[in-house]
């Protein structure tokens, strides 16, 4: 078992196995890195795979490209699927040039069970690769196209943002926890207009994955659920450069809500209120909101 790598301040690092690594000190760096954290997701992972290295090839033919997959323990055949996965034919997606720069990692993550533990890996990674650009997308998605790696990465490889939230189109009684609570309370307590604080698909700049790191947060609910309401509200509280991306519409897997959304309740809320009582002096400022910059084509139906 590889030892545990000491970050700053006494926190413990990831703990890494051997075999990622070594492949780690084989690929020296990268240039841009997605993450996707699974679970038992071997009916959708496929797609998602593909649409990611479909991106990769489109939107970034020229950059060192990694992909890693970090993965709660499944059972199902998820690992294999990951690793088995690859475009043979680019003819149908119009692409001419092949990504020649691709790795592909799939590692289990270490700690508390859930998806913040899965991104911890992935920000690990990243540090590792001193990479510049990052994405992390849901595993389970339907609607994923390689549009979306493009929208989430571009922003800051050309535009120098260091945070970039999801804009999706969604029916009005989609998201609920959003709508009703998380949305309201980041643009009063912050001032910044994002609508998906807890969208699940982000991208965000090497530094700002190393400054996540930095944090003693990884055993409370920011290590489940709670991840995705602290990585927005850490880039926005910290003066990171935040946009949106318009990503159309976001279809997964369908959940049992008896069985997720409490426990994600629970968490989330944990963690915007964590949050308010680290960050009183930015939110006691605030008087107004402003919109945030918005990326992607704009559209309703």
């Amino acid at each position: 078992m590889a030892e545990p790598i000491v970050i700053s301040d006494g926190i413990k690092g990831v703990i890494l196995d051997d075999e990622v690594s070594e492949k780690l000190k084989g690929i020296g760096e990268a240039d841009i890195l997605v993450g996707i954290p699974s679970f038992n997701n071997a009916d959708t992972i496929g797609h998602v795979v593909r649409a990611v290295q479909a991106g990769f090839a489109k939107y970034f033919p020229d950059q060192r490209a990694i992909l890693i997959n970090s993965d709660g323990g499944s059972t199902d055949g998820t690992l294999e699927i990951v690793e088995k996965t690859v475009i043979e034919d680019f003819q149908p997606l119009l692409i001419d040039q092949r990504q020649s720069f691709l790795s592909k990692i799939t590692t289990p993550y270490h700690g508390i069970p859930g998806k913040g533990s899965a991104f911890r890996t992935i920000f690990q990674i990243a540090k590792e690769l001193n990479v510049k650009a990052c994405a992390v997308v849901d595993s389970d998605l339907r609607s994923i196209t390689p549009e979306w790696i493009d929208l989430l990465i571009r922003p800051v490889l050309n535009r120098n943002f260091d945070f970039v939230t999801p804009y999706y189109l969604r029916h009005k009684y989609d998201g609920t926890i959003t709508n009703s609570i998380v949305y309201p309370v980041t643009r009063a307590l912050y001032g910044q207009r994002i609508r998906q604080p807890i969208g699940g698909d982000f991208g965000f700049s090497g530094k700002l994955a190393e400054f996540y790191l930095s944090k003693d947060v990884w055993e409370s609910d920011v290590a489940r659920f709670g991840i995705d309401i602290w990585m927005t509200t850490t880039a926005v509280a910290n003066d990171f450069r935040v946009c949106q991306s318009f990503l159309g519409a976001k279809i997964h897997a369908a959940k049992d809500p008896s069985s997720d959304l409490s426990a994600m309740l629970m968490q989330v809320v944990s963690a915007l209120f964590m949050l308010m009582e680290e960050y009183p002096r930015r939110w006691q400022e605030v008087r107004s909101t402003d919109p945030v910059p918005m990326f992607g084509f704009e559209f309703s139906v």
